[in-house]
């Protein structure tokens, strides 16, 4: 009897409702799997976004240090690229200062400079510190330190020129005479002449100055008891040269063109020791 309950076959009012069962079952498993697709679709999103950011931020970070160390070397080729002031001492230049003087901003012992008098208003040729016609940017040196003053005499003269020459001093001169033995202090004022007359009334008249004997100044600041300069001096060396030039009427006479010479700088130049200012002091003598 109960077999026969159980092989009783279903009403349509049942398989009705198994079959909206089923649709309803097909329906909620369709929107599960479209939801897992969202969710692997969103996750595999991230994972891409995120790949992508540290793809850039390792970028970034490559970059910035390529950047900081072509920053580096620019830094270090501009450091060594730097010119290094070398010329007589036994130090260097340094970078920190405001005004940095270097080799080519100094005179160099060797170096002469060439003038040519006019016949009516002469020449002025001043040594000095950060001015004139010779630069030396020395400490010991004042501005205007040494001037001297060249003027023609006598241009009516149809052989030979004759030369006036005043000297005048700021700071302190040494000076030697051709032929005298010793230098000695300079007045702050003296003349020579250069002439083959002798009627002069004020000071010594020289025919020429040869390069072989010219006349020679040692300038610098303090003087000791031996009347030698304490920490160091300039020496210039004066002298002229002939030429034959034509006067007005067309002769030809003499006239001279003059030479200043740096001749030493003793002991030289200290350009580690310069000042903001661009001034440089003299070496330390050896045991002083």
């Amino acid at each position: 009897m109960i077999f026969a309950q159980v092989m009783k076959p279903y009403s349509m009012e049942q398989i009705r409702t198994l079959e909206e069962k089923m649709n309803a079952y097909e329906t909620w498993v369709f929107v599960l799997i479209l939801l897992v697709a969202v969710l692997i679709l969103v996750s595999v999103m991230q994972r891409l976004t995120i790949a992508k950011l540290k793809s850039l931020e390792a970028f970034k970070s490559k970059s910035f240090s390529k950047l900081t160390t072509s920053a580096s070397n620019q830094n270090q080729s501009s450091l060594a690229e730097v010119p290094i002031a070398d010329i007589h001492t036994i130090t260097q230049t340094p970078i920190h200062s405001a005004m940095t003087i270097q080799g080519k901003d100094l005179p160099d012992p060797g170096l002469v400079f060439k003038y040519m008098i006019p016949l009516t208003v002469g020449k002025v040729i001043t040594i000095g510190q950060r001015e004139g016609s010779v630069v030396t940017r020395s400490t010991e040196v004042l501005d205007h330190h040494l001037t001297i003053d060249i003027s023609t005499l006598d241009t009516s003269n149809l052989e030979i020129l004759s030369y006036n020459l005043e000297f005048r001093r700021e700071g302190k001169v040494l000076i030697q005479l051709p032929g005298a033995r010793d230098f000695r202090e300079m007045g702050v004022k003296e003349k020579i002449h250069i002439s083959k007359s002798s009627h002069f009334d004020e000071g010594p008249y020289f025919e020429s100055l040869d390069s072989n004997h010219p006349l020679r100044f040692r300038i610098g600041s303090r003087l000791n008891a031996d009347g030698k300069f304490k920490v160091g001096y300039f020496e210039f060396h004066l002298f002229t040269k002939d030429l034959f030039e034509k006067t007005a009427n067309g002769n030809k006479r003499i006239e001279k063109h003059f030479y200043l010479k740096l001749f030493k700088i003793f002991p030289g130049y200290d350009t580690a020791g310069q000042t903001k200012e661009g001034l440089v002091p003299m070496l330390a003598r050896f045991g002083g």
